[in-house]
């Protein structure tokens, strides 16, 4: 998203509350402002989110409905260092997206204006983006675009991470069928490249591309700002090696190929644990958050675009497990918090209940045991037992019928005695 900082004459209220003053960023997928909630009183972030050109109008209720599911799943996510999300509300029937506003620059900003950062200072940046992706892939959340530019640093030594994928879902639904994908080529990772589904594996290359790019200077690939060449590097290229240093075992050991080999969020934290600086340590100078208009440069390396996928290397079938063809499904209801206690009776939301076990009409019944009775008499006895049972009701409606005539004859042999 192209860095915009200026003021604008349209001081929309939206939802009868936000008060937009400024536009912070803009991009095809939307528009960043900033904006002041006038019932909290207090400066937040509102992006709203643009429909993509052309969506039929069939369309444009359910990419609506995609874009608050997203938010709904992504409010949920609560972490240090991760942008906080306020609300979304509709403002004729379009979406906002109702952010906290943190005053930073984009890491993609401090790589434009310092070149690379020190090995303190990229652990620093590494450990608290790891610790986002942590948090949100234990709460079923994919970034779906991890780059410098989504990462803001703060003057007050905040590391935190932005823009999970509400507006890219949205875009992204529109495209999969017409063989283009969206992302920023430098950082998509080469199984999303060639059309594969998004899944957290994607995030842990991004996080090792940013900690290249923050150790370098320089974008793991950037084939001269062509995206088309760029992705066929990052799908046909080797990987780059990173310079030796502290840092180059995590970022080869998250820019693997093979999604399966790369390194776990948990041990990227460990091995990035003792490269820390002691709290109250100026890891990033004041002078490096007063940007000058020079620096105000679109990042081509890191922008999102829209570029034509890769077609595979080879013919086998995607061992993802998804379709990498067809057009994109509405993105599922959340359903209850990560928290909540679950119905022993169903399953998460989306399941059908879960069905009692039926007894199949094949099986073999199971022969009850009968003490000390041998098996094979069993049935035999079984037999008896019913047999027994059908005389003895017999017996007693003999024995009501004898108890009624004597009765009867008794009490007639009285009457004739007595007179």
């Amino acid at each position: 998203m192209e860095r915009v900082s200026a003021p604008t004459d349209d001081r929309r209220l939206v939802a009868g509350r936000y008060r937009l003053r400024s536009v912070l960023g803009s991009g095809s997928m939307g528009t960043v402002w900033s904006a002041y909630d006038e019932f909290l009183h207090r400066p937040v972030a509102v992006k709203e989110v643009r429909m993509p050109p052309g969506v039929p109008p069939a369309r444009v209720a359910e990419l609506r409905e995609r874009t608050l599911r997203e938010a709904r799943a992504i409010a949920v996510l609560s972490h240090p260092n991760v942008v906080i999300l306020h609300d979304v509300v509709r403002e004729h029937d379009d979406p906002y997206v109702v952010m906290e506003l943190l005053p930073s620059r984009s890491l993609a900003g401090l790589l434009r204006q310092v070149g690379r950062l020190t090995v303190a200072q990229a652990a620093t940046v590494g450990e608290a983006v790891a610790a986002a992706l942590e948090a949100a892939h234990a709460a079923g959340i994919t970034h779906r675009d991890v780059k410098p530019g989504n990462v803001l640093v703060a003057d007050d030594g905040r590391v935190k991470l932005t823009d999970f994928g509400i507006a890219r879902n949205v875009s992204e639904a529109t495209m999969t069928h017409t063989g283009m994908m969206l992302g920023s080529p430098a950082f998509i990772a080469p199984e999303v490249a060639t059309g594969g589904p998004v899944t957290y594996t994607a995030d842990l290359w991004g996080l090792g591309a940013t900690l290249f790019a923050a150790t370098e200077g320089r974008p793991p690939y950037d084939a001269d700002g062509d995206p088309l060449e760029t992705v066929v590097s990052v799908v046909q290229g080797d990987v780059p090696r990173p310079s030796p240093g502290p840092l180059a075992p995590v970022i080869r050991g998250l820019m693997m190929k093979k999604p399966s080999e790369r390194m776990s969020l948990s041990e990227v934290r460990r091995r990035l644990y003792p490269l820390l600086t002691e709290p109250g340590h100026t890891l990033f100078p004041a002078e490096l958050f007063t940007e000058s208009d020079a620096g105000r440069v679109r990042d081509e390396a890191s922008a999102t675009r829209v570029i034509p996928r890769v077609p595979m290397l080879s013919d086998a079938p995607d061992d993802t497990g998804g379709a990498s063809d067809g057009e994109a499904e509405l993105a599922p209801d959340p359903g209850p918090l990560p928290f909540a206690v679950e119905d022993s009776a169903t399953s998460s939301a989306g399941r059908e209940p879960r069905q009692p076990a039926r007894r199949s009409v094949t099986a073999k019944p199971t022969t009850p045991r009968w003490g000390w009775l041998p098996r094979p008499n069993a049935d035999l006895f079984t037999g008896l037992v019913a047999t027994v049972s059908e005389r003895r009701g017999v017996l007693y409606g003999v024995a009501v019928v004898v108890f009624v005539l004597t009765a009867a004859l008794g009490f007639a042999l009285a009457r004739l005695l007595a007179g």
